[in-house]
This record gives structure tokens, C-alpha cells and sequence, in this order.
């Protein structure tokens, strides 16, 4: 790993949370409705558009944060995580990784297409699930602290010359200003289902499936999503144990860390002694 850490983001957690992400190798996004902020969640024209929207929450502050070590993670077994931005996996779809008896692909062209995405797309797209960030690697967000209520609980719906435009992207990215001791940056993914299976009646299920966003009357897609962490990136990662991490604590953590990811860095607490 270079020196530089110029690049690197930052994770509060606890060794429970830091052994999944070892072992699997992944980095959980959650619903903006299962935050701690529940201001983030609310549009002036949707019940609850948060549920399709999912984050991760990082800081760019490399210098450690009592109230971070105090809200998001646990000073007898808590530990702080660097990763490199956007350390996420590529995958690369095709095709015929999409063919199904009620959705075939055209031609054999269409079978050997590839799609390069960060996102593992085909069981997404097999279940008519959609990401609209699906096919690039955009969904690094500086978060913006403000006390504009236009800004905080936004209109998604704006009627425009051309039609109608939907704002999906104004949520999960702007906080009440009494958030900005996070200086947190967001891994952003927005879920819809869309009913690529039956393209003879997409347009009238669309609608239908739309509505139900409105209303709040549609199911949950699901309760979170992972991401799977690069192996460059994986071995990138510096671990920084909590300033009062209990002895037994500090074996687990150096245990779970030799067997998962030995390339990882320990660095020790800035605010070791000092609390």
C-alpha cells in the first residue's frame, strides 16, 4: 500500500460488524428509513421514498471524533475502518447470464454482450429489480449539511416543459447542518422493481408500480444490500482499534484480522491515554 491516504474514506463500527465485513468481504448499504436521521427519509410527495434508497455512511476526517467513536460504534469493542474510495468489485454480465423462459434474449449478438458493472446485475435484473446507477461507478456523494427545508424534505415529482422528471437523486445525500461534525461522505444505490418480464404490458405495470411508491403501499425490496470490496481494496484496509478497547477485545480483533485479512494495517488510537 502507498503512503498516501489522501484517497481513503473512513467507517466507525464494532469488531462484531468488522468480522462479517472480513469474512464476506462486503459492505452493507441500509435503507434511509433505518437510519438514526429520520428527517432523511421524507419528500413533500411520497410516503416513504427512503425505502428504495441505500446507503453507506463514511467520513473523510482522518483525524479521529469522539462523538463519531460514541454514536457509531463502542469504545470497549469498537474499531475504525479505511478503505480506499469507490473499493468496490466489478462484475461483468452477459447476455445469456440473463436468458430465462419468460425473458430471452434476441440474438446470439445479444447473447454475447457484455455489461461491465460494480453491481452482480443479473439476479437483480432476473427478479425485476433495477438500479438506475447500476452501469457505472458513480455513487460516491459528499454529503451537504443545510438548513434549507426545500433541500431537506424535497419535492421528487416537478412538472417540466418536456414532461414530467423525477428527482430520485435528491435524497440520501443532504443532512440538517447539526449533522456536519460527520463531514460524511455516502455510497448511494437506488432499487425499483421494474417489470422487464412481461414488456408487453411494461408501461401499464410501471404505472401501477409507480403509484405504489407514491402511496407507501409497495413492499420493501429488501432490508439492505452488499457490495462486494475489491481484493486490492481489501488488502488496502487500515483498522484502527477504539482508544479503549478492553485487553480480550484487542485479541479477538487481532484474531479475526490474522485469519480474514492479514494484509490489513493496525494503526493505534490517536486517543489512546487520552480518555
Amino acid at each position: 500500500m502507498g503512503n498516501s491516504t489522501d484517497n481513503f474514506l473512513y467507517h466507525y463500527t464494532t469488531i462484531e460488524k468488522l468480522a462479517l465485513i472480513l469474512k464476506n468481504k462486503t459492505i452493507r448499504l441500509t435503507p434511509l428509513d433505518k437510519l438514526d436521521d429520520v428527517q432523511e427519509a421524507k419528500t413533500k410527495d411520497f410516503k416513504n421514498l427512503g425505502r428504495y434508497i441505500f446507503v453507506s455512511s463514511w467520513t473523510e476526517d482522518e483525524t479521529e471524533s469522539i462523538p463519531m467513536w460514541n454514536l457509531y460504534s463502542d469504545l470497549s469493542c469498537g474499531v475504525r475502518i479505511g478503505l480506499r474510495k469507490n473499493p468496490f468489485k466489478w462484475h461483468t454480465t452477459k447476455g445469456s447470464d440473463l436468458v430465462r423462459p419468460d425473458l430471452k434474449a434476441a440474438d446470439e449478438a445479444t447473447l454475447k454482450n457484455e455489461i461491465k458493472t460494480f453491481l452482480n446485475l443479473a439476479p437483480l435484473i432476473l427478479n425485476d429489480i433495477f438500479s438506475p446507477q447500476a452501469m457505472n461507478g458513480d455513487i460516491l456523494k459528499k454529503v451537504e449539511y443545510t438548513e434549507d427545508l426545500e433541500k431537506l424534505i424535497p419535492q421528487i415529482i416537478e412538472q417540466e416543459e418536456k414532461g414530467v422528471s423525477l428527482g430520485f437523486g435528491k435524497l440520501g445525500n443532504v443532512k440538517n447542518q447539526y449533522w456536519e461534525f460527520q463531514k460524511e461522505w455516502r455510497y448511494v444505490l437506488q432499487f425499483f422493481r421494474v417489470p422487464i418480464s412481461d414488456l408487453q404490458n411494461v408501461q401499464e405495470k410501471l404505472v401501477n408500480e409507480f403509484n405504489k411508491i407514491i402511496e407507501g403501499k409497495d413492499e420493501r425490496i429488501f432490508d439492505y444490500y452488499d457490495l462486494e470490496i475489491d481484493d486490492g481494496a481489501f488488502n488496502e484496509m487500515i483498522i484502527t482499534p477504539s482508544p479503549k478497547i478492553t485487553p480480550g477485545n484487542k485479541v479477538l480483533l487481532e484474531s479475526i484480522i490474522e485469519k480474514y485479512n492479514p494484509e490489513a494495517k493496525i494503526i493505534e488510537s490517536q486517543l489512546t491515554n487520552l480518555l
